[in-house]
């Protein structure tokens, strides 16, 4: 159709309305394009990586064509979370972390949360649907959690790419999409390389994880689009700042720069 449009109209002698109607043309085109930001390098990357990439079927009449960004947060109630680290329990570290790094993000962005290590063992649960305007209700589920379970993270992250692929579809593959991991420890389920190797798969998902006081590099790291030590909670709340400021949306500036020295020796 756009081919007809330009050889229509510079055939009839229009030059400066052909390079206008083509401007508006590529104008569009760049504008329409699905994905964007680092998650389209992630997917460039796994295409040439020789990933296969999974074929996603729309249907336009159960979604809206949205550019919406998403976070998708996933946390660690393992029983690990309550020792102390940098002077406090981890888990009160961290939720004062995420509380300051929230209140800074948009309230159009869409973010959602999933929990592992829930109850007595390898239990995990989506604590929060993937939504905006809903910062308050994530507030109140972080600042309410107990560690107490186990780390069940590669169960955890295959039913989170799961809830990323849905929200993808109703947004009819517009908008970036990004997994946030916050844990102090290894996984005690499946292989992290069964997720991994699913969320590859889907190379319009961007992986960004983050490891809580611990000593030595999380197996993630292998397989994270950034990857994140944070030694205390300044570097954590520094590091959560990283995993979102790419996005469009998202203005790393409202932070002081000059409150937070992470070492970036990690990434």
């Amino acid at each position: 159709m756009k081919d007809i449009m330009k050889r229509y109209i510079c055939k009839a002698g229009a030059p400066i309305l052909c390079l206008s109607v083509l401007a508006l043309l590529v104008n569009s085109c760049v504008q329409s394009t699905p994905g964007g930001g680092r998650e389209a390098q992630s997917e460039k990357k796994a295409q040439e990586s020789g990933t296969p990439q999974t074929t996603i079927l729309f249907d336009e009449s159960a979604g809206v064509a949205s550019t919406a960004s998403n976070f998708y947060f996933l946390f660690d109630m393992s029983g690990s979370m309550d020792e102390n680290c940098s002077g406090k329990s981890k888990i009160d570290g961290a939720k004062e972390a995420i509380t300051r790094f929230l209140k800074n993000i948009p309230d159009d962005v869409n973010i959602g949360l999933m929990i592992f290590g829930t109850g007595s063992g390898d239990g995990f649960a989506e604590a929060l649907p993937i939504g905006s305007g809903n910062k308050d209700e994530f507030l109140k589920i972080i600042n309410s959690l107990q560690p107490s379970g186990r780390t069940p993270l590669g169960e955890a992250l295959l039913a989170s790419v799961d809830k990323i692929i849905e929200q993808y579809k109703k947004q009819l593959g517009y908008g970036t999409y990004r997994i946030i991991i916050v844990t102090d420890g290894e996984q005690t389920g499946i292989d992290l390389k069964q997720p991994c190797t699913y969320l590859a798969q889907h190379g319009f998902i961007g992986l960004y994880s983050i490891g809580l006081c611990m000593k030595s590099s999380h197996t993630l790291k292998r397989y994270s689009l950034s990857y994140r030590d944070a030694n205390n909670y300044e570097e954590l709340e520094q590091a959560l700042v990283e995993a979102t400021a790419e996005s469009d949306v998202f203005d790393a500036s409202l932070f002081d720069e000059n409150l937070y020295k992470a070492d970036s020796t990690n990434r």
